[in-house]
């Protein structure tokens, strides 16, 4: 297998001193870099990415970027043990199901942000409120909240594909939210983010907060703690130092990053090797307490019997926890927080109003009163409630996908091509309206997965280089169904508005042809008129035309590859 020029570069330099042993139970344990990607190239799955090797080498040649190169190389070459299979495929059901709804949630009303990460979300959902009140009194603005998986359970076992395909939705997210400030309570996040979101500006926490907090002892009898840096800080003297003061310790104590045994492959691979490494820490921190500011970390110290605590939960005075949380605990928490922040007041009042209505039109459907007779009779005696009715029929529809079709016949063959088109295109406008705020602030992601997010991109673009004009095409000649498109102009940045008119005005062709159709026949079934019935057809045959008249013009804008 031909290795790439920057690893055959670190083969040619490496002296295989073997110093880089010293400071690595992975490399202890398998032998020095070079010796591993030479004879044993599978065994690089194992290394947990801490870039501890690095920081000893006296060359600097960055060992663990040719031990990393090596993992991506081995993946998109296909040549992995099943084992790494089985691997990726767990770090990729995790981290998709943190990414998608309804673990998901972006706020949209500040710019600056806080992103906790998986474990902290999912471990104590209080620390994240806390810290976020912190964060907003510190920085003396809003601080608004993302939940999202940044894909680095992938990114360390070497999938930096997968991770950047990941990437591309979240900075969509982030655009499409105005966000360009994210502030992580992660150190893996951070460096994920950082590497992969060049446009947004990441930052840890620790880089942001003031640093004269007054720390919560978790116990009187506890005389010190050690401060254990996770292994992502290596590439951050900031966040240590400032880790640091707030510990309240001088420069050498504890100064130096070390890993947990959570990272990369290690755990799930190799349990023996990983526990190597959480040892270590373990012996460090000798009787005291360890405090960090990962909670994968502490999660690991607390599985092998030892009091650990997150630095952020000294910081925010919450109640601490003292025992491992269960996986199915972290994702219930993740779910009831996500939920939690996504039904605010306004769209928990707006979910009852949809389901006041599909409540009040099974009532009438079930009274007879939606039937041919119950409707006649039912508009001859209310003459303004039934139109009424008629509009909020129409207005949930095309949000639970019901064929709006026969009510815009129905309203033409019952009130007449005037008044049929007022009705039919007030609730077909409506309904749009109804189905684009349901995709826009409560499960957009879901729309995106479910429709394709290539077809979410391209919807984009296409509203990103022509505004309203993408609306009213889709609306004259729909390249997708019309309960569809509702909700998917709602995942795009159109404001409402521009998309409520251009929908109102586009959709008039269609719905006077339906209506001047339903009209006709009206005309000829309850009144044997013939002579409606013809100027209903012509009427209908215009409108119908019309759209073509445009294709032209269509086909220029919404061309595309895939269309």
């Amino acid at each position: 297998m031909e290795l790439p020029s920057r690893i055959n570069e670190f083969l040619k330099s490496c002296e295989n001193c073997g110093r880089c042993k010293r400071v690595c139970p992975f490399l202890y344990t398998y032998g020095t870099p070079d010796k591993i990607i030479s004879e044993t190239p599978e065994k690089v799955f194992f290394c947990s990415n801490c870039k501890a090797c690095d920081t000893v080498c006296k060359e600097r040649l960055n060992p663990s970027e040719a031990l990393f190169e090596m993992k991506t190389m081995l993946l998109r070459s296909g040549n992995y043990p099943p084992e790494i299979k089985n691997a990726l495929n767990s770090a990729s059901a995790y981290a998709m199901r943190g990414h998608n709804f309804p673990f998901v949630y972006y706020s949209s009303s500040t710019d600056t942000v806080f992103w906790p990460g998986c474990g902290l979300a999912g471990t104590n959902p209080e620390i994240v409120k806390k810290t976020i009140r912190l964060l907003s009194k510190s920085l003396n603005k809003r601080v608004g909240l993302v939940l999202d998986c940044c894909f680095d359970p992938l990114y360390q076992l070497g999938d930096i594909d997968s991770v950047k395909e990941a990437a591309e939705r979240i900075q969509e997210r982030l655009k499409n939210n105005k966000i360009t400030n994210v502030i992580t309570g992660c150190t893996n996040c951070r460096k994920s983010l950082s590497i992969h979101l060049p446009d947004i500006e990441v930052e840890h926490i620790f880089e942001v907060l003031d640093k004269s907090f007054e720390l919560r002892t978790p116990n009187s009898n506890f005389q010190k703690f050690f401060l254990h840096h996770p292994c992502p800080s290596f590439s951050s003297e900031n966040i240590r130092q400032n880790a640091k003061t707030i510990m309240q310790l001088t420069d050498s104590e504890n100064s130096r990053p070390t890993c947990c045994g959570h990272g990369g492959g290690v755990s799930s691979l190799s349990p023996e090797l990983s526990k190597k490494f959480t040892d270590k820490v373990i012996n460090a921190s000798k009787d005291n307490p360890i405090v960090t500011y990962c909670m994968g970390c502490k999660g690991k110290f607390l599985e092998n019997g030892k009091k650990a605590y997150h630095l952020l939960e000294l910081m925010t005075g919450v109640k601490l926890i003292e025992k491992p949380v269960t996986s199915g605990k972290k994702w219930v928490n993740r779910f009831i927080f996500a939920s939690t922040q996504r039904f605010n007041l306004k769209k928990l009042l707006f979910g009852i109003n949809v389901i006041f209505l599909i409540i009040l039109t099974t009532y009438l459907r079930n009274k007879g009163y939606i039937s041919t007779e119950g409707i006649l009779n039912f508009i001859k005696q209310y003459k303004v409630l039934a139109p009424l009715l008629f509009i909020l029929i129409y207005a949930i529809g095309p949000s639970l996908f019901i064929p709006s079709l026969p009510l815009t016949l129905g309203a033409g063959f019952l009130w007449g091509p005037f008044w049929g088109v007022i009705f039919s295109i007030t609730g077909a406008t409506t309904g749009a309206s109804v189905a684009f705020l349901i995709s826009r602030y409560l499960i957009g992601d879901t729309i995106k997965k479910r429709f394709g997010y290539d077809r979410s991109k391209w919807l984009k673009e296409k509203v990103e280089k022509h505004g309203w004009k993408a609306v009213a095409f889709a609306r004259l000649l729909p390249v997708l169904p019309f309960p569809v498109l509702n909700y998917m102009f709602g995942v795009t940045p159109i404001s409402f508005l521009h998309y409520l008119w251009a929908t109102f005005v586009f959709m008039l062709p269609a719905c006077i042809a339906y209506v001047a159709f339903g009209s006709s026949m009206g005309e000829l079934i309850l009144k044997g008129n013939v002579k409606g019935l013809i100027i209903g057809i012509i009427i209908a045959s215009v409108a119908f035309l019309l759209p073509f008249a445009l294709k032209p013009l269509v086909k220029k804008v919404s061309s595309h590859k895939d269309n």
